[in-house]
């Protein structure tokens, strides 16, 4: 192949991205943009993507996606400092992770008023915890479920204590957006937070605030049993 000729190609590639899926989406998968390279150019394609990530064109959104989102998240992490903090503090060795309602709030339409904190912990931490935190004040349901869940509804400084799921996508004991995002999928259903056309609106307004890394995300969706195919779907809508 001539200088040209990859100039040329590589050209008519760009067009192609910004023809077929800049303007009709927000990420895309890499099998989305195999199906705008030729067989024989297939081999050209992770050249070219390095190129359009370097010139602005999209960026990565995790293993095998892309976005044309250039900003990372920037996850608020207020509403659960003071709750790091408490079990830092009463537990310094212990693992967890943490994530709220809250976090969500703006990206909502129809929110919840009070708010919910969830911690993740190992199952043999989990009483342990729960006794501290309902010492300390706050309304814990420890891992709700049947009658406990159907009987749960949102109050005051409430906190829902959870197994841990291994792998969890986390920055220390923070819990990342692609983590909440599938957490919040879960327990909408578990307590009836949310519906599920208020869910998707949430997670489409989150996924356009800032870059998700939609692999890791899928992945944790995964690890948590859910049907992806619906949530690929879903995101490559938005």
């Amino acid at each position: 192949m001539t200088k040209t000729n990859k100039i040329d190609f590589k050209n008519l590639l760009k067009k192609e991205i910004g023809k077929k899926l800049q303007g009709h989406r927000r990420y895309f998968s890499r099998e989305d943009l195999c199906n705008l390279v030729p067989e024989g150019r297939l081999d050209t394609l992770n050249r070219y993507l390095v190129d359009f990530n370097k010139e602005g064109i999209l960026y990565g959104a995790g293993r095998g996606w892309y976005s044309f989102v250039k900003q990372p998240f920037e996850l608020d992490r207020k509403p659960i400092k003071k709750m790091v903090t408490a079990i830092e503090k009463k537990y310094p060795l212990l693992s967890f992770s943490i994530w709220s309602t809250e976090q969500l709030k703006s990206f909502a339409h129809h929110m919840l008023a009070r708010f919910v904190m969830f911690v993740y912990l190992d199952r043999d931490d989990m009483r342990g915890v729960y006794d501290f935190l309902r010492d300390s004040g706050y309304d814990v349901w420890l891992n709700p479920r049947g009658n406990d869940a159907r009987k749960f509804s949102v109050g005051e400084k409430m906190v829902v204590i959870r197994p841990a799921i291994t792998r969890e996508p986390l920055s220390g004991h923070v819990a990342n957006m692609e983590k909440i995002v599938v957490d919040f999928f879960v327990e909408a259903a578990a307590l009836n937070l949310v519906d599920e056309d208020e869910y998707y609106r949430t997670l489409g307004n989150v996924l356009t605030a800032g870059r998700v890394d939609i692999g890791a995300l899928l992945n944790y969706a995964k690890r948590r049993k859910l049907k992806t195919k619906n949530l690929i779907e879903r995101i490559k809508s938005i």
